[in-house]
């Protein structure tokens, strides 16, 4: 009656074999599943890092060019700024100079005025001084011919009196000596008068030299030319390195896909099977 069960129990071994395969395959179909979702998941995580890096690179040399075209804007507007701040300047100083050129001629001008000035004021004086000493000689002169005439008369008159002896002698005499003193008189005078003119005269010299002193001292230097400003040089730019151009090593390794994984094999299940089989009619007494 053992034949039921051992026949039971063989079946059982191949049908677990059986099932044991197919667990085996499923198992082998999961993890080829996953391992392909698994590469494709790599090989779009790979693709999405190099559109990645590319639009890093991209906008790396968009921003590259952006600060060039501004540097750029930067010089230009400091070279601009620099040129318009020289053609300023230029003008100022060309006006000063034309301003200095202006006032030293004006300065001249007056300086010499001012000389013409000081020569008619001393001419002016100094005639005027001769006029007086010239009024002075004829007044003298009036006076010594008045005292002449006066001395002539005098003596006319004694000789009419007819005085003799001591007494005529002595009035003769006073009457001399009344025109010597008159004399001597009016040459001091006229002595002192040519000394003053020229006293004065001296001091109208004097005081025309220090009013030319004056004049010479108040008179503007000549200028020199104020020099143009410097040129204006050009800003310096500044050096822009672009980002290094892409290489295939940026993008690293392409994803490898994984080993296939191999289910259960109809050989080896077989193989256990007939081993089941064998071993329950080895027990069973079949093969005997």
């Amino acid at each position: 009656m053992a034949f039921p069960w051992m026949a039971v129990a063989a079946v059982s071994s191949v049908v677990g074999a059986v099932s044991n395969k197919r667990s085996q395959d499923k198992a082998a179909s999961n993890q080829n599943e996953y391992t392909q979702r698994q590469y494709e998941y790599d090989t779009d995580m790979w693709e999405m890092g190099k559109e990645k890096l590319r639009a890093n690179y991209d906008f790396a040399y968009e921003t590259y060019e952006l600060q060039k075209r501004n540097d750029q804007k930067t010089s230009d507007y400091i070279n601009e700024k620099n040129l318009r701040r020289y053609n300023y300047d230029l003008k100022i100083v060309k006006a000063q100079n034309e301003a200095n050129k202006q006032a030293f001629a004006k300065s001249e001008n007056i300086y010499n005025q001012q000389l013409n000035f000081n020569n008619m004021a001393a001419a002016a004086a100094a005639e005027e001084a001769v006029i007086k000493q010239k009024e002075i000689n004829q007044e003298i002169a009036f006076n010594n011919e008045d005292a002449i005439i006066k001395s002539i008369e005098a003596q006319g008159q004694l000789a009419v009196t007819a005085q003799s002896g001591g007494s005529a002698m002595k009035a003769y005499q006073n009457i001399l000596a009344s025109r010597g003193r008159n004399e001597a008189q009016l040459a001091e005078s006229l002595f002192s008068s040519i000394g003053e003119t020229k006293r004065a005269l001296k001091t109208i010299s004097r005081d025309k030299y220090g009013a030319d002193l004056a004049a010479f001292a108040n008179k503007m230097l000549e200028p020199g030319i104020i020099p143009d400003p410097i040129d204006p040089v050009d800003a310096p730019l500044t050096e822009w390195q672009p980002p290094r151009a892409l290489i295939d090593a940026d993008f690293g390794v392409a994803p490898i896909k994984g080993a296939r994984a191999q289910g259960g094999s109809w050989l080896a299940t077989a193989s256990s099977a007939v081993s089941s089989v064998a071993k329950i009619g080895n027990e069973a007494g079949w093969l005997e």
